[in-house]
């Protein structure tokens, strides 16, 4: 487990603040998840990390939006000009949608991004809302989940009936979109920030940017579900079109396949 910061600058308290405020206002179906990506995302600051920044102004695309955490992390604290936060599954949209209504900055889309624009199905985990996603896999899901609960000092039994409940799936129809068709149609001429969260699908984000869109973007980063082949393509990719790349996985995510990646320019 990690190591919690001692509280006391400005930037800490700040950062305290925010995380009550979404505490007290963020809808979200389970109060133990919201809190788990409270702490990931604005105390620990898990995508603001080896260079990675979010400075006043920029636009930012938020890939995997979920309930707005990120999203009004990045427009809150950070003073982002502008979140386009992208969701495809209904019931997850509509609880992003009543989170981001009272931030104008941050802009709702009904729809995910992937390699080709297209009406698609995605899976639906309804007690797992972060693990949803076109690669859901239930049975692939559930032992990886039971791992980290292990990793995080849960014994066999508990990381067993802990997630013997959760991972009941079910099918609902979805647009997907390429980036380069997000920055066409809504008119956008440079992304400061691309974060990704898309539960295996990250590859296809990075295949549905073209050539001529790539100098627009400026920093990628989020989480990779990827296998070590998957990751390698992945920073690969990134690295042909000069970004500098670091992957890191957390204690808790160990025997999984899911790391922190961060890309800059260089």
């Amino acid at each position: 487990m990690r190591l919690k910061r001692k509280r006391g600058t400005p930037a800490e308290a700040t950062a305290e603040s925010t995380a009550e405020m979404l505490r007290r206002t963020v809808r979200h179906p389970n109060y133990a998840h919201l809190n788990a990506q409270i702490i990931e995302i604005v105390e620990e600051r898990s995508y603001l990390q080896h260079g990675v920044e979010v400075v006043p102004g920029d636009v930012v695309l938020d890939a995997g939006a979920n309930v707005g955490v990120a999203a009004i992390f990045f427009a809150v604290e950070c003073q982002a000009g502008v979140v386009h936060s992208f969701e495809p599954i209904e019931p997850i949209f509509a609880a992003l949608t009543e989170n981001l209504r009272p931030f104008p900055n941050c802009i709702p889309h009904h729809y995910g991004l992937s390699d080709a624009s297209r009406s698609d199905t995605i899976v639906y985990y309804p007690d797992l809302w972060a693990l949803s996603g076109s690669y859901a896999d239930p049975d692939a899901d559930r032992p990886r989940l039971a791992r980290a609960l292990r990793n995080l000092g849960a014994s066999e039994e508990q990381a067993t009936e802990g997630t013997k409940e959760l991972f009941t799936a079910t099918e609902l129809p979805c647009e997907l979109r390429t980036v380069s068709d997000v920055l066409r149609d809504e008119g956008i001429d440079r992304v400061d920030l691309l974060k990704l969260d898309v539960e295996m699908a990250e590859l296809d984000v990075l295949k549905g940017i073209e050539d001529e869109d790539w100098p627009a973007i400026r920093q990628v980063a989020g989480e990779l579900h990827l296998e070590e082949d998957g990751r390698g393509r992945f920073a690969a990719m990134l690295r042909e079109r000069g970004f500098d790349v670091a992957v890191t996985q957390e204690p808790s995510m160990e025997g999984t396949p899911v790391h922190l990646f961060y890309a800059v320019r260089g």
